[in-house]
C-alpha cells in the first residue's frame, strides 16, 4: 500500500495534470468501488487536490470532492485526448494492467469534456471511490480518524510522549496506527526507528525523552528522503509519468541484508508484517 511519501507524490500529479478538467462523464464498472451519486459531480471540474494520510482528495468546483483510496493494488492512469500514450498518474503497476485500457480490471473512467480519461484500475478490488461534499470530507478524514502526520505542528514531541506513554504496545504497532500517526507504513517506520536507534520490539511507553526526540527527528528524515526520491516503488508504486520511485536505493535496514555501517540486519515478523533492524544499533 502506497504511503504519505508515495501519496503524496501523486496528490502533486492530480494537480499537475487534471486541475481545470471538467468532468462530463463517468463509466462505473463495479458499483461497489463507487460509493455516492455520480450525478453530483458531473459537470464539476477539478480545482485541487489533498490528501490526509495515505488518502486522496479530489476537490471540485461545485462543493463536492471524490475520495479515493488506493489500497493494495488501486492505479490510477491519466489518458490524453487522442494520444495512445497512457500517463500514470500514480499508484501500483501490474503485469495483468500491461494492455490496452479499458481492460478487466480497469473498474472506474472518468471522461473529461477536452475527451481526455482517468481510469481506476484495481487487480483486488480493495480501493474505493467516493464522492462527498467537500465540507464533509472532515467527518471522514478528520483528526479523529488519523493522528497527526510527521512534519507538522502536531507530531510534536508532547504528543509523542503521551501518546506513547498511554500504549500498552510495541513501539512499532504504534507508529503503524493510523489512528495515532496519519501516512507512516511499513517501509518508512522501519527505516525511522533504526535511525532512531529504537527496537521495533521496544514497548513504546519504555522511550524516554531523548528516545522520542531522536524518533521524531528519525521518522521525518525518512518522510522527507521519501518525498525527494518520489517514493517507494517495492510494492510496484508508480508516479504521474508511470516511474518508479528510488527511496528503496536509499533505504537503512527495510529489505536489506546490511545496514549502513554493514551490520547484519535481522527480519522478524511483528503484528503481521516484515520487519528489519539492526541488533548493534538498535536497542
Amino acid at each position: 500500500m502506497p504511503e504519505l511519501p508515495e501519496v503524496e507524490t501523486i496528490r502533486q500529479g492530480i494537480i499537475q495534470k487534471l486541475k481545470g478538467k471538467k468532468i462530463k462523464n463517468i463509466d462505473i464498472r463495479v458499483p461497489k468501488l463507487f460509493i455516492g451519486n455520480p450525478k453530483d459531480i458531473i459537470g464539476a471540474k477539478i480545482i485541487d487536490a489533498k490528501r490526509v494520510a495515505k488518502i486522496l482528495e479530489i476537490v471540485l468546483d461545485n462543493g463536492y470532492s471524490v475520495i479515493i483510496h488506493l489500497k493494495l493494488t488501486g492505479q490510477l492512469v491519466f489518458q490524453p485526448k487522442d494520444e495512445r500514450i497512457e500517463c500514470a498518474v500514480g499508484g501500483h503497476m501490474q503485469k495483468a494492467y500491461g494492455q490496452p485500457l479499458p481492460h478487466s480490471h480497469t473498474h472506474i473512467i472518468y471522461n473529461f469534456t477536452d475527451g481526455s480519461r482517468l481510469y481506476f484500475n484495481d487487480l483486488r478490488k480493495f480501493g474505493w471511490n467516493k464522492v462527498v461534499k467537500s465540507s464533509e470530507v472532515q467527518n471522514i478524514l478528520g483528526s479523529d480518524k488519523f493522528g497527526p502526520e510527521p512534519g507538522t505542528k502536531e507530531f510534536n514531541l508532547q504528543y509523542l510522549k503521551e501518546m506513547f506513554s498511554r500504549s500498552g504496545k510495541r513501539i512499532k504497532e504504534v507508529l503503524m496506527d493510523q489512528t495515532k500517526v496519519g501516512g507512516l507504513g511499513n517501509i518508512y517506520v522501519n527505516d525511522g526507528l533504526y535511525w532512531a536507534g529504537i527496537l521495533p520490539t521496544r514497548p513504546a511507553k519504555s522511550l524516554s525523552w531523548t528516545e522520542i526526540s531522536k524518533l521524531k527527528s528519525a521518522i521525518e528524515k525518512v518522510i522527507n528522503l521519501g518525498l525527494r526520491y518520489g517514493g517507494s516503488s517495492e510494492n510496484t508504486y508508480v508516479n504521474i509519468e508511470g516511474k518508479k520511485g528510488h527511496y528503496m536505493d536509499v533505504t537503512a535496514v527495510y529489505q536489506k541484508k546490511t545496514d549502513p555501517k554493514s551490520h547484519p540486519v535481522k527480519k522478524i515478523q511483528l503484528a503481521g508484517r516484515g520487519t528489519f533492524y539492526c541488533p548493534k544499533c538498535q536497542k
